[in-house]
């Protein structure tokens, strides 16, 4: 017979026990539901590596280009994100890319020009903030330099080999926050002017382009540097197009701004929110979403106008006084 403190110490030891088992169940619950997940989770990365093709970064590439052989990292060949050959030897498609027939890759290119592309590569991934900044290839052959920058073209790797830098020209300091290669792009609180520079190389901009986000009074184009910096006015309101030596697409009103000469485009509305202005030739040409809608180059089918800013198309610069660069001004976002 139990009577007061001995009926209540068992009772709570019954709890104890019975909770301690509670515990201990659902302990073991949760480790099989543990090494269920881990188990589920590798067969998901199986599952993905066989679909992707995902290979490691350290894997050793052995390639035959135009008929040389040459081993390269897996990460050297990739290093360029967004480029064509990053893709093509992410691992992905390892399958089915061409080989020869001792299963190296081959790739049907001099190896002349493939050369200086991977050393670069190799220098980026060496590169230390002590030492100095590794420079873009430069052939000194001018064909071999031609035939090399349509090489880097083709695979997709001019913003890893040849980088840009957006700088602020005319504004207020502060007031632009400037994203960097390949990511470019301005987001201007203030209306303001802005070049784009080559970064570390001797290669031209001949051609870019600019995807409008919310914008304020745009205009794209081109600026002759030094003679524009020793001509430019006191009023901070001009910009690209308005001043001497530059010429713009003024996407507010619709036309073209040739030295402060304005012609009105036809067919050109406010352009907005997703437009894309494209500038090819340094100016010659002009393209929106696509379509070509005005031209120097006498063989386009479009709206030709008088090139009084640019030299002709093939000229080669002279020094500094030629140096031909775009600029654009605008507020908002682009």
């Amino acid at each position: 017979m139990m009577i007061g403190n001995e009926k209540d110490e068992t009772s709570l030891d019954e709890t104890l026990s019975n909770l301690t088992l509670v515990l201990k169940k659902k302990h073991q619950a949760l480790e099989e539901r543990e090494k269920a997940l881990e188990k589920a989770t590798a067969q998901l990365n199986r599952d993905r590596s066989e679909i992707f093709g995902d290979k490691c970064s350290s894997d050793v590439i052995h390639l035959n280009v135009g008929g040389d052989q040459m081993a390269v990292l897996r990460r050297t060949l990739t290093s360029v994100e967004g480029s064509m050959l990053a893709s093509r030897f992410s691992g992905r498609w390892d399958e089915s890319l061409e080989k020869d027939r001792d299963g190296n890759f081959f790739l049907d290119q001099p190896i002349e020009l493939f050369r200086p592309l991977i050393n670069y590569l190799r220098a980026k991934a060496s590169e230390t903030p002590l030492g100095p900044p590794v420079k873009s290839p430069h052939l000194k052959d001018y064909e071999l330099r031609q035939d090399f920058y349509r090489v880097v073209d083709y695979f997709g790797m001019t913003p890893g080999i040849y980088p840009t830098v957006i700088e602020l020209h005319r504004g207020e300091q502060g007031s632009a926050e400037i994203g960097s290669s390949p990511d470019c792009f301005v987001k201007s609180s203030e209306w303001s002017t802005f070049t784009v520079q080559t970064q570390g190389h001797r290669r031209e901009i001949t051609s870019f382009e600019v995807v409008l986000g919310n914008v304020e009074r745009m205009q794209i184009g081109w600026i002759n540097e030094s003679r524009y910096v020793e001509n430019l006015s006191d009023d901070h309101k001009n910009g690209v197009g308005d001043e001497e030596n530059s010429l713009a697409l003024d996407c507010c009103r619709g036309g073209l701004l040739n030295q402060g000469e304005f012609s009105k485009l036809e067919g050109l509305s406010n352009l907005g929110a997703g437009s894309i202005i494209r500038c090819e030739q340094k100016g010659h040409r002009w393209l929106i979403d696509g379509k070509l809608v005005v031209s120097s180059v006498a063989s386009d089918e479009t709206r030709h106008f008088e090139n009084k800013f640019l030299p002709p198309t093939g000229h080669v610069n002279n020094g500094e006084e030629d140096k031909i660069i775009p600029c654009f001004s605008g507020k908002g976002h682009w």
